[in-house]
């Protein structure tokens, strides 16, 4: 074996010996591939699949369909009222009387039995009420509108923060390979140095410089790994399974080409499409409504009703006969609460009063959404310039890099010179990546804004 300590560093002869060296190492060179997210074998899910999880399991969107069972429960209630109301009643008495005497010769006792037996119903109807049922109707009616509406943007919340962990897990992951690459690159340009260190090219320091940023990438490597740990716990935990077993995503999520949509046209399709202002928009409605029934107490209540009773009497004394009786009446009644002591006009106030709260508060709601759009919009453009950017800086930086060995090689550069270039040329792939995926979530975010983010497959 030729031993490079006894050869002249110098001319033509060392640059082919450290050229023939440095081959011989690159070829020989191992390169540790990133550990795969997920380990060998485990299932691939898709985004429509863990939305598909998400959504079948969802608390929140339990807790939403039985409010939105209650709504419903309001409809019923309110077209109850124009019904009958029936009422039954049955009475059963049973009477005993003794009597006591008290003459000379002795004592005499009297004892009477009697049993009372009577059944009666009612029936009950209320013609008028100052058109109270109707609006209770039209309320309840909204009111489950509002409900459904609430139902379907809750979806879409579930929707987003499934999207958002999913694409923050597939960022980790991109970055994972990013720190797998960098560490292998920092050991290749350690193996190089301490060639050069061998041939007498480079000093020992140099050495020890390559050796601290493979230490670097190393411990960047492993919080890189930590972070997609975590990106996938979060991710569980969105799709309600915290304790779900280990799957990777897949890469091709991330394929996007940074379209972004004019300002207006995202402004008018929010205010007619999105859910939460749809609810808002009811529930405004609902209260309007709600004036009228308020109203009711200042107009005359007409009801009709109908009776029927039936009584039968027996007792045990031998002159008493068994005695029944039957009575039936029908008729109307009007009542008109003249003086109230003030609570039906408090009580329109009051309405009248939440009524225009929640039309405030719908219009609170439409400019919080053009302002939540304009946000995401911005985000977009600027995560678009930021991909872009970073894919002429990752160029830049690899050219450098090629320079930056080229000097080094031929004693013209510095480590340090090397090092700084691997660092940019790590940091511009780290950006990319970043760019990238905070595209894709501000995308997914305004989907949800505008209110076409379809929470089972599309819209995305």
């Amino acid at each position: 074996m030729l031993d490079f300590s006894q050869v002249c560093y110098r001319g033509p002869l060392a640059r082919i010996l450290v050229s023939l060296s440095l081959i011989s190492l690159l070829s020989g060179a191992t390169v540790v591939s990133a550990p795969a997210q997920g380990g060998a074998g485990a299932p691939i899910k898709s985004l429509d699949d863990c939305l598909r999880l998400a959504l079948d399991d969802s608390p929140r969107l339990q807790i939403s369909d039985e409010r939105r069972d209650i709504a419903s429960q309001g409809i019923k209630s309110a077209y109850g009222a124009f019904l009958p109301g029936l009422g039954l009643s049955r009475n059963w008495n049973n009477f005993q009387r003794k009597d006591f005497n008290m003459p000379v010769a002795g004592e005499t006792l009297v004892q009477e039995r009697a049993t009372s037996k009577s059944w009666s119903a009612r029936v009950d109807l209320n013609v008028f009420s100052g058109f109270s049922k109707f609006s209770q109707v039209k309320s309840a009616k909204n009111d489950l509108r509002a409900a459904e509406a609430t139902h379907g943007y809750t979806r879409e919340l579930v929707a987003e923060v499934v999207i958002t962990a999913y694409f923050n897990l597939l960022r980790y992951k991109e970055l994972l390979q990013v720190a797998v690459e960098t560490r292998d690159q920092a050991a290749k340009e350690l193996e190089r140095t301490e060639t050069y260190f061998r041939l007498g090219s480079s000093a020992k320091s140099d050495v020890l410089q390559q050796r601290v940023r493979l230490e670097n990438t190393k411990l960047d490597l492993v919080i890189a790994d930590n972070n997609v740990k975590m990106a996938f716990a979060d991710l569980a935990f969105a799709m309600n399974q915290p304790l779900a077993e280990t799957f990777t995503v897949d890469d091709s999520e991330l394929s996007t080409d940074y379209s972004v949509n004019e300002l207006d046209a995202l402004y008018k399709t929010a205010l007619e499409t999105r859910l939460d202002l749809l609810s808002s928009g009811y529930s405004a409605e609902a209260r309007r409504k709600d004036v009228g029934t308020a109203r009711a107490g200042l107009y005359p209540s007409v009801s009709a009703f109908g009776n029927y009773s039936r009584t039968d009497n027996s007792s045990d004394e031998r002159w008493s006969l068994t005695q029944s009786s039957s009575a039936n009446s029908f008729g109307y009644a009007i009542s008109w609460n003249v003086f109230d002591r003030m609570q039906t006009l408090t009580n329109v106030s009051r309405a009248k009063a939440n009524a225009r709260i929640a039309k405030y508060e719908l219009e609170q709601s439409r400019m919080n959404v053009q302002v939540e759009i304009r946000q995401l919009h911005n985000s977009q453009l600027e995560a678009r310039e930021r991909a872009n950017v970073s894919r002429e800086t990752i160029l830049q930086s690899a050219e450098e890099l090629r320079l930056a060995q080229e000097r080094f090689r031929v004693g013209a550069g510095t480590t340090l010179d090397v090092i700084v270039a691997q660092v940019n040329l790590a940091s511009s792939r780290a950006q990319e990546v970043q760019a990238k995926c905070d595209f894709l979530i501000a995308k997914a975010k305004m989907n949800r804004a505008v209110g076409r983010l379809n929470p089972g497959l599309d819209g995305r």
